[in-house]
């Protein structure tokens, strides 16, 4: 099936298994906890953001969030995804690509010029954002107290 925009029930869903999955995608930074992915993401998306999809036979494949925001730094609106999963099942197949690509070029379509993404170390999907042209831009580092 094509990408698509996420309906309101299919957002409520994916913000509720964001919480089932938000170990896997920070690369253990972050435990899995369904109310905090609504904390998390919930604000972004009454804000503008959105998700699209894949499915196939009504089965959810993955989704990528994406929104907008100010970026204060460059002075100018910034793209940005927020969030990108697939499922098991499909990873291998392209569909990350696709779903970062249909989302650049939605941003694109809004005259965004510039597109920024968060990637926790040692996640594979960083392999695909530097494959689609993404650079490093700064580090966020971290001290534990």
């Amino acid at each position: 099936m094509a990408i698509r925009r996420a309906n309101k029930s299919e957002t409520n869903y994916i913000l509720y298994v964001l919480g089932r999955v938000l170990k896997e995608s920070t690369m253990g930074y972050a435990e899995n906890n369904v109310q905090h992915a609504y904390n998390l993401f919930y604000p972004m998306i009454q804000k503008g953001a959105y998700f699209l999809i894949d499915e196939e036979n009504r089965k959810l494949k993955g989704w990528i969030l994406l929104g907008v925001e100010w970026n204060s730094i460059t002075n100018e609106l910034m793209g940005c995804l927020i969030s990108v999963y697939v499922y098991p099942e499909y990873r291998k197949t392209g569909l990350g690509e696709k779903l970062t690509v249909a989302a650049i070029n939605e941003l694109r379509g809004m005259g965004i010029r510039t597109v920024q993404v968060n990637v926790f170390n040692g996640n594979p999907s960083r392999i695909l954002c530097e494959k689609l042209g993404f650079k490093p831009v700064s580090a966020v580092m971290e001290l534990k107290m």
